[in-house]
């Protein structure tokens, strides 16, 4: 595992004298699970594709695909089901776990301290699972595979957000990106796939291998056809309405979350699984992103994407047409004419 290590000839003795106590507890944490040092690290260009698509509230049902697929994996399925809040919290895990993949993807440099933070956080999650058998949070094999979800998934569901499959150049630009994201979250990237055609062969193994049908992944897929509860979001006295106006408002919703997250999932991966899927729940599916696409085209960013992204996008957007106006300015057009000269 690779671990940050401190320049040559920059150590200071009173300093590393200082650090004791919780300093010197919290650097030992860090060297046992910070896989990549800053400079290794790659943050997403606010411009590509996986910023365009992260950002919008669809992302929620299409991430709800790969979170199942990740509790499919024995290890994270235990770890989930033993210490995870989605069943007693249900919509408060799912918005912490959208800050945190936002952060990844739009947070700049808090991207990078969003890792170490996930990384630590997840450090002490250890147990030993039905078979006696230690298992940890941070196995490297379960750990990749958590983020290796997201490629397959926005793979197929390319067609329902965008209308379309993926170019090869997009599905390259995405896969890219998932290795950014995997180094982000200081994912030890010893074995994971460094091509598509590695991918491919490592995620038939996986279904093939790995994967099974773990209580944890058949909770949530039933939870997802469940009413949400808000009993810790709203003051106790209001809690039987807001239920009650929960269970009635969020049959829409349930049912596009229920058809995204099932009907993006590989065919093997629903086998598994045990899930039905019918050419009528297709048709379905496909009529409500129909839909969905033609709001996207319609109505402003402001209301289809996640606020971070959105302030993000425009921030990205605004920087771009300075540097644009910049390029027009007389100083650069003399050193275009000069360098040019000096070309030929």
């Amino acid at each position: 595992m690779t671990v940050t290590q401190s320049t040559p000839g920059t150590a200071d003795p009173v300093s590393d004298a200082a650090e004791t106590g919780s300093d010197a507890a919290q650097t030992a944490a860090d060297v046992a699970v910070i896989s990549h040092a800053d400079d290794e690290i790659e943050l997403i260009p606010a411009d590509s594709l996986t910023a365009e698509l992260t950002g919008r509230y669809t992302f929620l049902p299409v991430n709800g695909a790969a979170f199942v697929m990740q509790v499919m994996h024995p290890v994270i399925g235990d770890i989930v089901g033993e210490y995870s809040v989605f069943r007693t919290d249900p919509l408060g895990r799912a918005i912490r776990s959208v800050d945190s993949v936002l952060r990844w993807v739009y947070g700049g440099t808090e991207a990078i301290e969003e890792g170490k933070r996930l990384r630590r956080m997840h450090q002490p999650l250890q147990m030993r699972n039905a078979e006696g058998r230690h298992i940890s949070a941070l196995n490297p094999e379960a750990y990749q595979w958590v983020i290796a979800t997201a490629f397959p998934t926005a793979c197929r569901a390319a067609p329902l957000i965008l209308g379309r499959e993926f170019t090869e150049q997009e599905k390259q630009e995405v896969f890219r990106d998932n290795r950014r994201v995997a180094k982000i979250v200081q994912v030890p990237m010893k074995g994971y796939p460094e091509t598509i055609e590695e991918f491919d062969r490592y995620f038939d193994d996986m279904i093939e291998n790995k994967l099974v049908a773990h209580p944890t992944a058949l909770a949530l897929v039933a939870q997802m056809q469940s009413s949400p509860r808000f009993d810790r979001v709203v003051p106790k006295d209001l809690v039987r309405f807001t239920n009650a106006v929960a269970k009635l408002a969020a049959v829409p919703a349930q049912k596009v979350n229920y058809l995204t997250t099932v009907g993006v999932m590989d065919p093997r991966v629903r086998e598994i699984l045990g899930l039905s899927w019918s050419d009528k729940e297709q048709r379905e599916l496909e009529r409500i992103h129909t839909v969905i696409r033609g709001m996207y085209r319609v109505l402003p960013e402001r209301l289809t994407y996640f606020p971070l992204a959105y302030y993000a996008r425009r921030q990205h957007a605004v920087m771009a047409a300075m540097k644009k106006r910049e390029a027009g300015g007389n100083a650069y057009k003399i050193a275009r004419r000069k360098g040019a000269a000096a070309e030929s």
